[in-house]
C-alpha cells in the first residue's frame, strides 16, 4: 500500500512538473513607440507617437509553433495642428518559438490584420466634421518578441518589435461608405515592451 501511495504520489508531482515547464496558452499587454510612415503619414505630416496593444494572445500547439491573435492601437499628432490620427489593427497568424536560452525565447509571428481603422480626433477634427469619419483597411504585421521567461505558469516579459505595412480602402461617415482609389498606405516599426501570464 505504502509504495502504491508512493508512487501515485510521485506521478502526482512529476505531472504538475511537466505541466509547470508546458504553458499552452499566454494573454498579455504591451507599451511602446511606434513610427509613422507611407502616404498617409506624409500627406498628413504624422509625427511618431504611443502604441498599445491591448490584448496579445497567444496557443502553442507545441514548443515550436503556435497561433496568436493581438490588438493594438497607436496614435499620432498631426504637425502644427490640434488633431491626432489613431490607427487600430485586430491580427490573427501563426507563432514560431526558438530556445535562445533557459530563460529566453524569441517569438516569431507574421500576422494578417483583416481590420485596420483609421479614425482623425481633435478641435480641428471637430470643426471639419472628420470625427464623423472612419477608414477602413488591412494590413500585414511582422512581429517579434523577445520573451524572459522559462515557459512555465506565472508571468514573463518581453521587448517586442513589429512592423506593420497595411493600406485603407474604404472610408465611413454621416453619407454612407465609399472606396478609396488614391493610394492610402501606411506603416511603422513598433517598439515597445510586454507583460504576458501563462496559463
Amino acid at each position: 500500500m505504502r509504495k502504491l501511495l508512493l508512487s501515485m504520489h510521485t506521478f502526482i508531482l512529476a505531472s504538475f512538473s511537466m505541466n509547470a515547464q508546458d504553458s499552452k496558452f499566454y494573454a498579455g499587454v504591451g507599451v511602446g513607440y511606434a513610427t509613422a510612415g507611407g502616404e498617409v503619414a506624409d500627406d498628413l505630416d504624422l509625427a511618431g507617437g504611443l502604441n498599445i496593444n491591448f490584448l496579445n494572445l497567444g496557443y502553442r500547439f507545441s514548443e515550436t509553433f503556435g497561433i496568436t491573435a493581438n490588438l493594438s492601437a497607436s496614435g499620432h499628432i498631426i504637425a502644427e495642428s490640434d488633431n491626432a490620427v489613431g490607427v487600430g489593427a485586430f491580427s490573427i497568424g501563426p507563432m514560431i518559438s526558438f530556445s535562445l536560452s533557459d530563460n529566453v525565447s524569441w517569438d516569431l509571428k507574421p500576422q494578417y490584420a483583416f481590420s485596420m481603422k483609421g479614425v482623425i480626433r481633435g478641435d480641428d477634427a471637430a470643426l471639419l466634421g472628420l470625427e464623423d469619419v472612419e477608414y477602413s483597411g488591412n494590413a500585414f504585421i511582422f512581429g517579434n518578441s523577445i520573451v524572459f521567461g522559462d515557459g512555465s505558469s506565472g508571468f514573463a516579459f518581453s521587448v517586442d518589435l513589429d512592423y506593420l505595412a497595411g493600406q485603407f480602402t474604404e472610408v465611413t461617415g454621416p453619407g454612407g461608405t465609399a472606396d478609396i482609389d488614391d493610394e492610402n498606405k501606411i506603416n511603422n516599426f513598433k517598439i515597445g515592451v510586454g507583460l504576458r501570464y501563462n496559463f
